[in-house]
């Protein structure tokens, strides 16, 4: 593994990021982040060009999003959800990036 930088790395679903971090063969492989256009940010593990292990995500401005398992680019294992407030919203399982089992906050979301 190196440790490389790579702007407008195509992710899923034509979402480009970009990229820096460590990569195999060309692509984002072991610990790295991911910055997006519009201002959100991953940090954590990477497999095959997906963020899969564990891993953050965060709102534009630095607020803490989700914190948890991934798993072919998706939320998937144990994790936790928050508003743009920072209040926990959920937490529990994920499966194929939908909450399956766990504790919602029933909150104003305004």
């Amino acid at each position: 593994m190196t440790n490389e930088e790579i702007k407008g790395w195509a992710l899923a679903y034509g979402v480009t990021v970009d990229f820096e971090g460590q990569t195999e063969g060309g692509k984002p492989n072991g610990w790295g982040q991911a910055k997006y256009l519009d201002g959100k940010r991953y940090e954590g593990e990477w497999k095959d060009g997906k963020m899969h292990g564990k891993g953050k995500e965060f709102y534009p401005g630095g607020v803490l999003e989700y914190e948890g398992e991934y798993k072919d680019g998706l939320r998937d294992g144990f994790g936790k959800a928050y508003l743009h407030d920072g209040r926990l919203v959920y937490e529990g399982k994920w499966e194929k990036g939908e909450q399956i089992e766990g504790s919602s906050t029933t909150t104003n979301w305004a």
